[in-house]
This record gives structure tokens, sequence and C-alpha cells, in this order.
């Protein structure tokens, strides 16, 4: 792909605390009690898939993956190496991080639930964000980027594309950006859902980068909303509506810097 300055900025989906709740939840784990290596080693992959996709500054994922990296080192010193006077459990800190910003942002979502919910009753128009569009058990505020990110590496595997297929081709890409999100936003304009698979499908990766990236950008501008077909089936990307189209010419130039 062209436009080689582009990226698609994180600030509005997640941050390394939002990627840690992700893996708690995902695998089911205790938060007071949270396997630093399992944890580690999954985060790390995460780190892998954001890189190959340049997104944002990667940052404040490297100083966290340190801080993991440390808590792994101290959990692993012997016994007798440790200081009773100071013993404590080395993931205690982030613990206490982690629940913090959990109930921050669980305050967070049961205030922009209430927001909808007081617009509805006074008759007037909710324009601080659309309406979380329903699909199945699943909306688009419970698929977060890590929920993507999961999904997207999971087709490249299916399709052989994964990171680790030694053998493709290398492909260069020479379309730029907006050649995807312009063609993501006809297809969804005319189509208004379609699996996420499906849009994959039949193309290299360097082009399944460029319809994934396009297709952050479209939920960035609200224009299209992901839901999935039950805890673990597949991801269903929707239209908003045409009415959005506009916002999004407006906004692009924005993006594309």
């Amino acid at each position: 792909m062209t436009d080689g300055d582009y990226r698609v900025e994180l600030d509005n989906f997640a941050g390394p605390l939002d990627l840690l709740l992700h893996l708690i939840k995902k695998e089911e784990l205790d938060i007071h009690d949270i396997p630093i290596s399992r944890i580690l080693e999954q985060y790390m992959h995460y780190m892998g898939l954001m890189k190959e996709l340049d997104l944002d500054d990667a940052g404040e994922f490297l100083v966290m993956a340190a801080t993991l990296m440390v808590i792994k080192s101290k959990m692993l010193l012997p016994a007798e190496e440790i200081d009773l006077s100071e013993e404590i459990d080395p993931r205690y800190e982030l613990v206490q991080q982690l629940l913090e910003y959990k109930r921050l942002k669980d305050s967070g979502t049961v205030l922009v639930d209430q927001a909808h919910k007081a617009a509805r009753r006074v008759g007037r128009p909710d324009t601080a964000r659309p309406e979380p569009i329903k699909h199945e058990d699943k909306s688009l505020e419970e698929l977060g980027l890590f929920d993507l990110l999961e999904a997207f590496s999971k087709i490249l595997e299916s399709i052989g594309h994964g990171r680790s297929d030694k053998s493709r081709r290398v492909q260069v890409d020479d379309k730029p950006v907006r050649h995807y999100v312009d063609t993501l936003q006809a297809r969804l304009s005319a189509d208004r859902s379609f699996l996420l698979s499906e849009l994959m499908a039949g193309h290299d990766r360097s082009e399944a980068i460029g319809y994934f990236l396009a297709l952050l950008l479209l939920l960035k501008q609200e224009v299209a909303a992901c839901a999935q077909d039950g805890q673990f089936g597949e991801i269903r990307v929707l239209w908003r509506g045409a009415s959005e189209q506009q916002q999004v010419e407006m906004d692009l130039a924005d993006d594309f810097r």
C-alpha cells in the first residue's frame, strides 16, 4: 500500500490496559491471580499484529510489555532471594491498575447508556453517538479492537497468510489506502452487511491488511459497525447508513496524514 505515513489512531480504540483486560476476559482468568507468563506470551502476539498493521505509536504497549517482563522475572526468583520484610506479590500494583481502569470503563459505559435513555425520554436526537447496532448476542460496544485483531489473525491463518507462513510470496501493493476505504464503503452501502471473512476472501496479505485498516477507519467514523454471531461466531460488518457518508468524506483528510 502507498500512503506510508497513514496510521489508524488508537486513541479512540484501546490502550495496553484494554488489551490486558481483553486477554483476561478471553481466557476467563482471575484478575487477582494473573498467570503472567501466559498473559505475556499472548500480549506479545497482539503486539506483533499491531506492529505489522502499523497501528499508531506502540510506545505505551512497549512499556507495558517491559512491565510484564519485570513482573515475570521477579516471580521466577528463588524464594531464598526474596526479602521477606518487603514480601509482596509482584503483580499487586498491576492488578490495582487493572481494577481501577475496569471500574472507570464500566462507569463510563453506564453513563453513555444513561445519556442515550435520557435523550429518548425528552424526544431530542442523540447526536453524540449513533445507537448501537444489535446483532444476535453481541453489540458493537462489546467488540473492541482486540476482538477484531484476533478475528483478523485467524482469518489470515485460515487463508494461508498467517505471520508464521514462511513460504508465502511477498506481494507489492501500490494501491493507496483511500482505494480500500472507497471500495469497502461502496460495498457496505450496497450490501448493508457481510462477514469479515467474506471481505478478506480471495485477497493476498497486503490487500487483506488494506481492507482491515479501511474497516478500522470506518468504525472510527461510526459509518460501519461490527457484531458477532454468538460468543464464538463469525464477525459481521454492518453499514450504519448512507447519511454518514458525507461526514466520512469531510474527515478523511484528517486521517490520511
